[in-house]
């Protein structure tokens, strides 16, 4: 027994002085293991470092495609209330125009003291009153520009649909002149129509 414990002792002794006596790599000594290791750690602190400042350039980027949007969804919010402003006077203009055909063309055509026919009268100027105290706002700046020429025979300073572009009738007037503001009224809605496509037109294609 005591020559077995003797016999394992000594195999253990052995490989122990294999081990230590084992050559190191040439690529690798005990003091290049320590500078390695440094090596390597800092190389993983630029990595990081590296990485980080991509990040916060990735970020600056999305920052600004977001200051975009912002900036374009602004644009987009003043040509819609442009536009929803000449819808509104476009509806105006169509009901004159229906106050007014509907004494135009009725057969046999009303005396001139028909009370229909002055009902009809009184609603067109009562809507000519609305229709001229609608306040449409100017378009933002860069679409503005594209159609400052088109608005300045359209509205005037404070967004108003000029005077001479809406007909004045009285309970007196001719149904010649009836007719004739009927024309002025078509003519009217098709020029705010076409501003309006304008407007977008300059939004959507800078």
């Amino acid at each position: 027994m005591d020559a077995l414990k003797i016999s394992t002792i000594s195999l253990a002794n052995n490989a122990y002085k294999q081990q230590i006596s084992a050559p190191v790599p040439a690529n690798r000594s005990n003091g290049d293991s320590v500078s390695q290791v440094a090596s390597e750690t800092l190389g993983t602190k630029d990595t990081v470092q590296v990485r980080s400042s991509v990040s916060l350039k990735n970020l600056d980027t999305v920052r600004a495609i977001e200051q975009m949007h912002a900036s374009l969804n602004q644009l987009a919010k003043g040509v819609r209330e442009t536009n929803e402003s000449i819808n509104s006077a476009v509806d105006q203009i169509d009901a004159m125009k229906n106050s007014v055909q509907g004494v135009v063309k009725n057969y046999p055509p009303f005396p001139i003291d028909s009370k229909e026919r002055n009902d009809r009268l009184m609603e067109y100027t009562s809507l000519r009153k609305e229709l001229l105290s609608l306040m449409v706002p100017a378009p933002p700046a860069a679409p503005y520009e594209k159609v400052k020429l088109m608005w300045s025979t359209l509205f005037d300073s404070n967004g108003q649909i000029k005077q001479s572009l809406v007909p004045e009738l009285s309970k007196g007037s001719s149904d010649a002149q009836l007719v004739d503001a009927s024309q002025t009224l078509e003519k009217t809605s098709s020029q705010l129509s076409e501003f309006s496509n304008k407007v977008t037109q300059a939004l959507v294609q800078p």
